[in-house]
């Protein structure tokens, strides 16, 4: 298991401030039109309203991003602000067992336990968002962190990608193979609207193998292989098809 996820989510949080004060108008083409302060409303933003849905569990739920108002990305108070999201999140986190019932979009996942993981994610990646996008010098991710976020995709993200899209499955498979700590996935897609996962090598259509922080920017649709130091292995139909059965998020 990765070191504790509330220190992922200060340290990366602290991390996306500094990006901003260095260039907060920095581009983030790889997420649309956004810039690092479009980062950093996001992220603050995300901070916010999981404190208020663990403050207020079980019923609690992203509703509350309706009551959210949040500063301009020109507004100087735009760190401080994020800061603010982070401090009142990190608090409801420490505060509570991660056993402890909340909602969540994800029905195995409504305990604080899910959120504490989900944001140490959602704070990691977007970090890497942020200080690329500020032209800083990026800093390298925790391979045991970052192999846990590529657990978490394939665990969370692609079953909830699948069964909001449409493309049919025919029996394609993949096996992940992590370089750097001994991590092993193989996915499936057997049919439209589901993917099977297991968390071992095996055969598959393609395989691809490379450092667990190569693998989870792949996967979120931050790098090509060659750019993250992965290698792609086998059937490249089966690559090329990838992102028709698992739609970037």
């Amino acid at each position: 298991m990765p070191r504790d996820h509330v220190e992922i989510i200060e340290s990366e949080s602290d991390r996306i401030v500094a990006a901003l004060d260095e260039r907060r108008d920095g581009p983030v083409p790889w997420c649309g039109q956004w810039t690092v302060q479009d980062v950093a409303q996001h992220v603050g933003g995300v901070h916010h309203v999981v404190a208020r849905v663990i403050a207020g569990r079980p019923t609690t739920s992203f509703s509350v991003f309706r009551e959210l108002a949040p500063p301009s990305g020109t507004d100087p108070g735009l760190g401080r602000w994020l800061s603010d999201g982070t401090a009142a999140l990190v608090e409801q986190l420490r505060a509570n067992d991660p056993s402890v019932e909340t909602w969540s979009w994800w029905p195995a996942g409504r305990n604080v336990g899910f959120w504490a993981r989900r944001m140490a994610q959602e704070t990691l990646v977007h970090r890497w968002d942020a200080e690329r996008g500020a032209g800083m010098d990026i800093a390298r991710m925790d391979p045991v962190v970052a192999a846990d976020g590529v657990d978490e995709y394939l665990e969370v993200f692609v079953p909830t990608t699948r069964h909001l899209g449409t493309a049919p499955g025919a029996g394609e498979s993949a096996q992940i193979i992590s370089t750097d700590t001994a991590d092993r996935w193989s996915v499936a897609f057997p049919e439209a609207g589901r993917s099977e996962l297991t968390r071992e090598q095996g055969d598959a259509d393609v395989s691809i193998t490379g450092p667990a922080e190569g693998l989870l920017l792949l996967l979120w649709g931050r790098l090509e292989p060659s750019d993250a130091g992965v290698d792609v292995d086998g059937d490249m139909a089966m690559w090329d098809r990838w992102r028709e059965l698992v739609p970037a998020m």
